[in-house]
């Protein structure tokens, strides 16, 4: 089971919480109000969790290709940069929370 502290208890004992993920290997949740705000994992976890993340990444970016392999690379490039720019005025449009 995943231990889970509050902001304040993660605060206060901030040596032994380290410690617990250091030998334990098992994540903790830090909560703020009930709220998930952190989750501390050992470097082990972090590495690959990178790693995955990588991997994931690179298949991604490779089934992007299959599917455009028949399309002229120009035209990919163009439909490509138009959506991330449509995305850039949305984001900068919207109101900050």
């Amino acid at each position: 089971m995943v231990k889970t502290v509050s902001t304040r208890e993660a605060r206060a004992n901030f040596g032994d919480v380290l410690g617990s993920v250091y030998y334990t290997k098992e994540p903790v949740i830090v909560e703020r109000k009930g709220k998930a705000v952190a989750v501390i994992i050992s470097p082990e976890e972090y590495e690959r969790f990178r790693q995955q993340a990588a991997v994931q990444g690179w298949a991604a970016i490779d089934r992007v290709r299959e599917r455009n392999a028949a399309h002229d690379p120009d035209d990919v490039l163009r439909e490509v940069t138009e959506e991330v720019e449509a995305v850039r005025r949305e984001r900068h449009e919207r109101p900050a929370r």
